[in-house]
């Protein structure tokens, strides 16, 4: 129901288009005060380190294909789209303390996982075809170290923002 309608004659909803404009940007205005997070920049080993001590719902939903081409992008040093993950309630939230929830990004941070666990043995590699086959192990101890220092952008969402958006975006 459109706030301020009235109807006309034949029972048709009349509005004034430049009001309820002006009632949208209100609307988008206060939604997004409930959300607030800052952006930052993290190794994949910090990642991996946080997502390794906590009970999070670990679904790898990707195949085998699917995880060796996300490994291969990281080897290629191709960007990646950025994690969002809500943080722990603290105090003081310019420091950032640690992860509640990962709310986008689980697949790709389980793969890294998997691979650096060695659970993911490569294949089907387009560009990097001589690591088919490959585990994490089997990479030089140079190579290991700088896949774990692989440098991912993400959204750390304030405790109290509101993620009622995100559960329904998913």
């Amino acid at each position: 129901m459109i706030k301020n309608q009235e109807t006309d004659e034949c029972g048709l909803v009349a509005f004034n288009k430049e009001q309820l404009v002006q009632e949208a940007e209100t609307e988008i205005r206060e939604a997004r005060k409930t959300i607030d997070y800052n952006t930052v920049e993290f190794k994949l080993e910090y990642f991996i380190d946080k997502i390794s001590q906590q009970e999070i719902d670990d679904n790898l939903h990707w195949n085998e294909e699917k995880q060796s081409y996300f490994i291969e992008s990281l080897m290629l040093g191709l960007p990646i789209l950025a994690i969002v993950f809500k943080e722990k309630n603290s105090n003081d939230w310019d420091k950032l303390n640690s992860i509640e929830q990962i709310i986008d990004g689980k697949q790709r941070l389980l793969t890294a996982l998997n691979f650096i666990n060695n659970n993911l043995q490569l294949s089907n590699l387009k560009q990097l075809e001589t690591l088919n086959g490959f585990k994490f192990e089997d990479l030089m101890l140079s190579r290991q170290s700088k896949f774990k220092r692989i440098s991912v952008r993400a959204f750390a969402v304030a405790p109290k923002s509101d993620l009622s958006v995100w559960r329904e975006y998913r």
